[in-house]
């Protein structure tokens, strides 16, 4: 087995969005009067933003309207310079030189380009996925595995938060969490999903690509 390419979750992983994340989430359940726990609204952040209201208890007639207004809080707070890388990138850029790079997120695509941009990260990946489809990782992964042409078992795919691990294995690739300051689960919960790999940065990801290389030559 050889990785042929790597896909990325994005918030948690390449950014450090989770405080403008927050901040956006209050900020629009205020602004349209709904009560909610917070506690409740910051522990389902990451997952898709349509669930995350649902499990508010929002009416379906409300969310599309709700979600609308959070996009346009969080992008244009990552635009006003919000967030950060989570650890160096230039791994990443390096890697690129031989695979293809990935996102896959459960965020709008619109604030992943804004977010790109801000980072200085254009051209840095080949493609750029978000929550636009209601599908979830897994079955967009399977979609794009079939596309580029490659094995399931040839690809990578790296996030932060617990669920990236299931849907790695959902999807039938090599599952990495990272975890470090910014990331969105704990590590005790990230362990319990028992990932193939947990790396604490990028280069931690370059050294199990190269270890599963060289596995193969063996």
């Amino acid at each position: 087995m050889v990785i042929r390419a790597i896909f990325f979750d994005f918030d948690g992983t390449i950014s450090d969005a989770r405080k403008i994340a927050e901040d956006s989430l209050v900020l629009t359940l205020d602004e349209f009067g709904f009560e909610y726990d917070k506690r409740v609204a910051f522990g389902l952040l990451g997952i898709k933003m349509r669930f995350i209201l649902e499990g508010l208890g929002l009416k379906n007639e409300d969310i599309r309207t709700v979600r609308k207004r959070f996009y346009e809080h969080f992008t244009r707070m990552a635009k006003e310079g919000g967030i950060s890388p989570c650890v160096s990138l230039k791994p990443l850029w390096e890697m690129k030189k031989d695979l293809p790079l990935i996102v896959v997120s459960n965020s709008d695509v619109g604030f992943l380009k804004v977010s790109i941009k801000r980072l200085k990260l254009e051209g840095l990946f080949s493609e750029v996925y978000g929550a636009e489809k209601d599908c979830q990782k897994d079955e967009i992964l399977k979609k794009l595995f079939e596309k580029i042409g490659i094995k399931a078992s040839e690809t990578i795919y790296i996030g932060d938060r617990f669920s990236d691990v299931d849907f790695a294995r959902k999807a039938g690739c090599v599952s990495v969490a990272i975890h470090n300051k910014c990331s969105w689960s704990s590590l005790a919960d990230i362990k319990k999903e028992k990932p193939d790999f947990i790396v604490r940065d990028f280069y931690g990801l370059r050294a199990v690509i190269n270890g599963i290389n060289a596995q193969s030559l063996l």
